[in-house]
């Protein structure tokens, strides 16, 4: 772990921090929220048959991104780092803006936007926590990450309601209020005090600098066991929502209400991550009787009890009113679990590698591993109804998996010597 040296304040600090960098993730996730429903029903409307020609290429694309992003990060001061990467992001907003007002229905144009927002929504998060985690120690992390996570789930109920309420047929406005959002995530960014980093990359070539994450990754086994981790997960977690959106689809065709009801469970669900975030996730992450191991291993279990759901749906042996029931459930189930302890857990445990690590490896995994587990997860959904699974059968092929994700977080935290 790193020796960090801290004001000698240290709750004035870590009060002053937690409140702008809650903030300062407010703002990120309510500019992701606020188009999420949106990028929803454009998925569904391409169906899960094509969605996974467009997560292949977002794969592309990520790893395209993450080598222009670790050069950049190595060449320009770190304090400048939230507003270069946002502000190309706002330019972007800008320009999909100015299209829409002339192709409002055009395919082409909202295919584009759903491989755009794909990149956009992974990289301000993975930014967001890459500048977070330098502010912390593995500790504090698990004292204040999840009431800096709450912010954020606030930040993107706020974002679900409005869409639910009022945006849900007004995308030029959604795209104008975003702009907004992430000129105020800046701002909150600029408020942050953090530990001055100096990351020594001036004597790098430009080659080198842009593919160190990968020399990091070969080096540091703690780093290839994450990104295994994070692989498996999202893979899984794009196979269930593939799942869902059979069940969105075979409800109504009317995109409006598709984008009505993702932007419903994108209001609620936030609401039950920010109850755990506040009340669950310090006193969970700290627990001798619970502690890192227990979150990061039990995931498994719980995606393995959803695709037993997904599969009772299918085979008529769950009930509910409608399958709208059914998604929010399940939204209502992983999603929390992700954002209020999964999440808090893995970034706890990243604030033990070091710098450079925490600017280029990190986000590596939160960028291009999850796009690619993203891919993965699609190819394997229609894999499996290609060899002749039926839809209540096809979840239960998915367990196996579930389960190795379980020995994945049990071998994590055994790597990890602080965690409990």
């Amino acid at each position: 772990m790193q020796n960090k040296k801290f004001p000698k304040n240290m709750t004035s600090f870590f009060s002053k921090n937690t409140f702008n960098s809650g903030l300062f993730f407010f703002f990120v996730l309510f500019s992701i929220f606020v188009l999420r429903p949106f990028r929803n029903t454009i998925a569904a409307n391409i169906g899960t048959a094509d969605l996974p020609i467009y997560l292949i290429l977002i794969v592309f694309l990520m790893l395209v991104a993450n080598t222009v992003y670790s050069l950049v990060v190595s060449r320009i001061s770190l304090k400048n780092l939230v507003q270069s990467i946002y502000g190309f992001f706002i330019i972007c907003l800008g320009a999909f803006l100015l299209i829409y007002s002339y192709f409002p229905e055009n395919n082409a144009i909202k295919s584009t936007f759903y491989v755009w927002y794909n990149i956009f929504n992974f990289f301000i998060v993975a930014i967001f926590w890459a500048m977070t985690v330098n502010s912390y120690d593995i500790e504090d992390g698990k004292k204040f990450f999840g009431i800096i996570s709450a912010f954020g789930s606030l930040g993107a109920s706020f974002g679900g309601l409005l869409v639910d309420n009022y945006l849900y047929d007004k995308e030029n406005l959604s795209l104008m209020i975003t702009v907004a959002s992430l000129l105020l995530a800046i701002y909150f960014s600029s408020r942050v005090q953090r530990k001055k980093v100096n990351l020594n990359f001036s004597s790098e070539t430009n080659l080198s600098s842009s593919f160190e994450q990968f020399s990091q990754i070969k080096s540091n086994p703690l780093i290839r066991k994450f990104i295994l981790y994070a692989f498996v997960w999202t893979s899984l977690s794009t196979a269930l929502w593939f799942f869902q959106l059979e069940i969105i689809n075979s409800y109504t065709n009317d995109s409006d209400i598709k984008t009505k009801i993702f932007g419903r469970a994108d209001s609620i669900v936030p609401l039950l991550t920010l109850s755990i975030q506040l009340l669950l996730t310090s006193s969970i992450l700290r627990s001798k009787y619970f502690g890192i191991k227990f979150v990061l291993s039990i995931y498994g279990v719980i995606f393995s009890c959803a695709f037993l759901a997904i599969s009772g749906y299918f085979s008529e042996y769950l009930l509910a009113s409608s399958g709208v029931l059914v998604f929010l459930v399940l939204q209502g189930v992983i999603r929390p679990f992700e954002y209020g302890l999964n999440k808090p857990a893995r970034e706890a445990i990243y604030t033990t590698l070091t710098s450079k690590e925490k600017y280029k490896s990190t986000v590596f995994i939160d960028t291009f591993t999850n796009r690619f587990g993203d891919a993965t997860g699609g190819l394997l959904f229609n894999l499996l109804l290609t060899l002749g699974f039926v839809m209540y059968t096809a979840p239960l092929a998915l367990i196996p998996l579930c389960l190795f994700l379980v020995y994945l977080g049990l071998s994590i935290s055994e790597s990890v010597k602080s965690v409990k």
